[in-house]
């Protein structure tokens, strides 16, 4: 009975030792599940908002150098006869004022694409007209005009006060040369004042006389529709250099005359600087 019993005690003995010599082998060499990694999940920031504001578009000040290849005034001769009295006109008409002048310009970009340009200048253009005029009946034996003429030589000088306010559209392509070219279009007007006329007057007698007379002008307004293309460069000081060709169709005449006539149609080239 005692052995019995013994064999009993010695075999749980023997199964308590094992279970827990087992227990503290899984604890040691116990292996963990690697689970593998997803993608990498990035939380994004929670935009801003932005409460600058627009940027501030400040308008842009400077100079353009104007160049005009064509005179202002069509020039011609022409001839005219009277009945009573009986006499002979020649007209020659001519005119030779200075092509370059200077102006102010001010710009103010409306959006990234379009802006709005007033401009300034001033300058003085001239005409001149011959007036030759023969009094009587030529006579009909005589091979050669024997009439002695009257002459008359008109210069006048005017001065123009011209605001062309332009708009202008820029980035007409991403890249290359076309990215600086832009188109412009608007309106020019001007003011025409200062007539200053010298006449000088020859007699067949060989007396003179000279008054200073002016001419009269149809109107002392005008009004123009432009066009053009230019390019616009900047350098790293922020200074804009505009190189621009423009044509103007003007819709009036101020001044006409026998031997001459305010140009409708203008060109100008002309060379900004802009700050």
């Amino acid at each position: 009975m005692n052995l019995m019993r013994y064999a009993r005690v010695t075999a749980w003995t023997l199964l308590l030792s094992t279970a827990g010599m087992s227990a503290d082998d899984s604890g040691k060499t116990a292996t963990v599940a690697v689970v593998p990694k997803g993608p990498k999940v990035v939380k994004l920031a929670k935009p801003v908002e932005d409460t600058r504001g627009p940027a501030i578009r400040r308008p842009t000040l400077g100079f353009r150098v104007f160049y005009f290849p064509y005179k202002f005034f069509n020039t011609s001769g022409t001839q005219a006869s009277t009945t009573n009295p009986v006499a002979s006109y020649t007209y020659t008409g001519g005119s030779n004022a200075a092509r370059l002048t200077v102006g102010i310009n001010g710009e103010y970009r409306l959006t990234d694409h379009l802006s709005l340009g007033l401009e300034f200048r001033f300058h003085h253009v001239n005409f001149d007209e011959t007036t030759s005029i023969l009094s009587g009946i030529r006579d009909p034996n005589s091979s050669t005009d024997d009439r002695k003429p009257i002459t008359i030589n008109s210069n006048t000088e005017v001065s123009y006060f011209e605001f062309p306010l332009l708009a202008r559209y820029y980035g007409l392509r991403h890249t290359g040369l076309l990215s600086r070219a832009y188109g412009l279009g608007g309106t020019e007007f001007r003011y025409v004042a200062n007539i200053r006329t010298g006449n000088d007057y020859s007699f067949p007698d060989g007396s003179t006389d000279y008054n200073e007379v002016p001419v009269s002008a149809d109107r002392n307004t005008q009004f123009g529709a432009a066009i053009g293309i230019g390019l616009r460069f900047i350098d790293d000081f922020n200074v804009k250099v505009t190189p621009e060709v423009r044509f103007i169709r003007w819709l009036s005449t101020p001044f006409q005359g026998p031997a001459y006539r305010s140009a409708a149609n203008e060109i100008e080239a002309g060379l900004g600087f802009s700050f």
